[in-house]
């Protein structure tokens, strides 16, 4: 019989409908993988169906393409995992250090000074050198001289920022025009490193480094929207699609607004405004908008930024007992107690996450105590602050993480017997704390919420380097031999709940990212091998193949088909 024109109609929605049968159309369909969805209740899934930016369905093969039809991308048995969170970055300060002479992962000062003088040779004479990254352990005292940069180029200006962001390198004309000579005080909570005779070695510390910050030449906006675009891309590359700025000043805020206007902000981003005395200065606590908090935003502003002290390497870093042939100094605390506890428990009145940077155990201590102080004020708020770096904690402290709720937010990346630890650190502090660092495993027993973070640039934003260091204590890239602290060692499983839903409870958006579930936003990493079959001294080296925010694809390696970037 020849079908009338309307039972062709008819034909037709029942085919885009699935004639019935229940099936339904998907935008995105991904088969045959490894899915770890991170939910309790259904770990390990095969497939994954996505429709309108969010997970429509997670099951079986036969389960998910039962009910759904649409594009479909076979994974192979490649792994998916949630996006994953990075809870301590600085992306717009990593994105302009790549624009600028990037010193990050040499390993020598001969590397260091070629690339300076490779940076010199490439700039119009009279203009200042600018970059950052060098590794603070190079150096004697992680105190690099002017002398080295004047052997480069006496006439012109050079500044470069220390990877921890606590020191800076500058020759003698650099120091001339920012007026610091054997005079020169130190300023606040400041170090003008210092040879016998008084005169300014080229090493600045903590607030010292304003004295040149103030008067280098600025960039545009243009220039600062273009690193923070270089920086989430890289960070989508590395699977990566949520994240916490560390520390965001007032005249930050608007180069975030406007990635954000230019429809190119291609992750979540929390940013902790900062507050209170810091290296880099004060800055306005009525930039916060506890609003923003579950308003959905890509870019939110519900969280404070407030820095304890500064760190072990510029023996800044507060400690309980002092350091080593120091005549009892024991670093410093950047704020009073009482001054502390008055700002965090006015920030948790108002509904504001405190993220807190501590790196001495007298600082995280100071850091709970502040924390234990506002709930006594106010109660139980549900604000989720969290500490950032841990490098010391002491035992007495370890069950108060769960005991107050605060995230232990580790940088496990630096958690090795680095140059920084056994050469820096070890004679400032001895063997017994160097012994005790980064105790990841020990506060995981303590029943404490582990949250993963990178502090980029500082050090690698990939998330699987971290990731494979925690799990081995040992050098991710394979250079350094070593173990540290092997008892500190913990699971992958809860290294990838550290970077996935723990670190999405911390950012408040658990609700709608950080496992792969029915309803929530379609953020999801896929990567090249299962981590859980790869050898852990691997895991590092497995590679991010696509990415995607929403559903959309914000990163295609090409392996799977090469689905362009939506």
């Amino acid at each position: 019989m020849k079908n009338t024109p309307c039972l062709t109609i008819l034909v037709a929605m029942l085919l885009i409908s699935g004639c019935g049968t229940g099936v339904r159309q998907a935008d995105l369909i991904f088969v045959s993988g490894r899915v770890y969805t991170l939910d309790d209740a259904a770990p390990w899934a095969e497939a994954v169906a996505v429709r309108d930016g969010r997970i429509a369905a997670v099951g079986s093969d036969a389960e998910v393409t039962g009910a759904w039809a649409g594009p479909t991308v076979d994974l192979a048995g490649r792994m998916m995992l949630p996006g994953f969170h990075d809870a301590h970055v600085h992306p717009m300060y990593g994105g302009i250090q790549m624009m600028q002479c990037d010193l990050a992962g040499l390993s020598s000062v001969e590397s260091l000074l070629g690339k300076v003088g490779r940076c010199d040779a490439a700039l119009p004479e009279g203009e200042w050198l600018v970059g950052g990254g060098w590794n603070l352990s190079l150096f004697p005292e992680a105190n690099p001289h002017k002398e080295l940069l004047d052997g480069i180029n006496a006439e012109r200006p050079m500044f470069l920022r220390g990877e921890d962001g606590h020191s800076s390198w500058a020759n003698s004309r650099a120091l001339t025009l920012a007026g610091i000579e054997s005079e020169t005080p130190n300023p606040s909570l400041g170090i003008i490193e210092r040879d016998a005779d008084g005169e300014p070695s080229g090493t600045l510390r903590e607030t010292a480094q304003n004295l040149i910050e103030l008067i280098l030449p600025p960039l545009t906006l243009e220039q600062r929207v273009e690193g923070l675009r270089a920086a989430v891309q890289l960070a989508n590359r590395l699977g990566v699609t949520s994240m916490v700025e560390a520390s965001v000043s007032d005249w930050e805020l608007p180069v975030y607004r406007a990635l954000e206007a230019e429809g190119d902000l291609t992750a979540r981003l929390v940013l902790s405004i900062t507050v209170g005395e810091a290296p880099a200065g004060t800055t306005n606590p009525g930039l916060i908008a506890p609003e923003d908090r579950g308003s959905g935003k890509r870019l939110r502003l519900d969280a404070a930024k407030i820095y304890v002290d500064g760190v072990l390497e510029g023996e800044t870093a507060a400690l309980l007992e002092p350091y080593i042939g120091r005549d009892g100094a024991s670093g410093m605390l950047l704020q009073p107690q009482e001054a502390l506890n008055e700002t965090v428990a006015g920030l948790d009145a108002r509904g504001i996450q405190v993220h807190f940077h501590a790196i001495g155990d007298r600082a995280v201590r100071s850091a709970l105590d502040a924390v234990e102080n506002a709930r006594r004020e106010n109660g139980v708020r549900g604000n989720r602050h969290h500490i950032s770096h841990l490098q010391l904690i002491h035992a007495e402290d370890h069950g108060r993480f769960a005991e107050l709720g605060v995230g232990a937010n580790f940088q496990a990346l630096w958690a090795y017997p680095d140059g920084y630890i056994m050469d820096v650190n070890l004679p400032a502090v001895g063997p017994e704390r160097v012994r005790r660092m980064y105790p990841v495993g020990s506060i995981e027993r303590a029943g404490g919420l582990i949250v993963g973070g990178s502090d980029w640039s500082v050090s690698s934003l990939n998330p699987l380097e971290a990731i494979e260091t925690a799990v081995t204590r040992q050098d991710a890239s394979g250079a350094i031999d070593g173990v540290l602290n092997p008892d500190e060692r913990v699971p992958l499983a809860t290294m990838l709940a550290a970077y996935t839903k723990n670190a999405a409870y911390v950012m408040h958006h658990e609700d709608e990212v950080g496992t792969i579930e029915p309803g929530k936003l379609a953020d999801l990493a896929i990567l090249e091998r299962d981590l859980f079959e790869v050898p852990p001294r691997e895991i590092g080296e497995v590679d991010v193949v696509m990415t995607l925010l929403e559903g959309a694809v914000v990163y295609d390696s090409g392996i799977l088909g090469g689905r362009a970037a939506q």
